[in-house]
């Protein structure tokens, strides 16, 4: 039997044919039990829907058959609306609690210029990158030589305050996902002091190929009075080392800034989203019309 579960994710696969999530996966990230939704049908056939959560709007999705009908404004429109009747002062895409892909998909033009004729921007670009186990050497990258006494090891129980100090000093915004995270967490030490940390998950890939095992490398952060001492890509080389022997034939990176510094690494980029976002109106908003 097909549920309204299945319809959802069947049009996100029509419609984002390069993000290969799986539907767990799918249901995961977007919770859609949770959120609002809008929908657009033809007769029986769901065309096209907008998922909401907060003041995000974490997935529009719309029937590639029938654009240029006036549905994606429509439900860019009412999705506006719901959000303009709460207090949020701003409408992000693809973010906060719960999304899937955060942002706008950079490497589709028409997608990013229907927003920004709508009074979308960007401050930036996020992107995606991705390494493949069976080509990485550690022995083959150029390095930053790190403090001797550097060591590496995974978080236990223990160890939780002076993390979660650690994750303040360096990324304070992160303090609320180290606090329910439970993925192994690897740590760098310096004299037994916590300096850096990073989330390891062998099977936390979102977009690589459901055939393979792909790992995922998130939350990489150094305090800073340990920055420019080579730790990060100590630890992030370590990281790897370790997802390789979990199995894992590649290892993914989402949300990522820093390209150039993950590409001497090894990973390679993969996707790149445009991180739209507006400010709420309390007027009638005539250019989603």
């Amino acid at each position: 039997m097909v549920t309204m579960m299945n319809e959802l994710y069947r049009l996100f696969r029509v419609c984002f044919p390069k993000y290969p999530a799986s539907e767990d996966v799918f249901n995961e990230q977007l919770k859609p039990e949770c959120a609002r939704i809008i929908f657009e049908y033809d007769k029986d056939r769901l065309v096209g829907y907008s998922l909401i959560h907060g003041n995000s709007i974490s997935l529009l999705c719309m029937d590639p058959n029938y654009r240029n009908r006036g549905i994606g404004s429509r439900l860019l429109k009412s999705s506006e609306e719901l959000i303009r009747q709460t207090d949020a002062q701003t409408i992000l895409l693809g973010r906060g609690k719960h999304y899937l892909l955060q942002g706008v998909p950079a490497d589709e033009p028409l997608a990013q210029r229907f927003f920004e004729h709508r009074g979308y921007s960007a401050d930036w670009v996020s992107v995606n990158m991705e390494l493949y186990t069976d080509e990485w050497d550690r022995s083959a990258l150029v390095l930053p030589s790190a403090p001797a006494r550097l060591g590496f090891r995974f978080a236990d129980a223990h160890d939780r305050p002076a993390l979660l100090t650690a994750v303040g000093d360096a990324h304070a915004d992160w303090v609320r996902i180290f606090q329910t995270c439970n993925d192994p967490i690897l740590l760098a030490t310096l004299d037994g002091r916590i300096v850096g940390f990073a989330i390891l998950n062998p099977n936390g890939g979102r977009f690589g190929d459901p055939a393979v095992q792909t790992g995922d490398v998130g939350c990489v952060g150094v305090i800073h009075s340990a920055r420019n001492l080579g730790i990060g890509r100590q630890m992030v080389a370590h990281g790897i080392e370790w997802l390789k022997l979990q199995g894992c034939d590649t290892v993914e990176l989402r949300y990522v800034a820093l390209v150039d510094w993950y590409e001497r690494v090894g990973f390679r980029v993969k996707h790149r989203l445009w991180m739209g976002e507006k400010a709420i109106s309390r007027k009638q908003d005539s250019t989603a019309r």
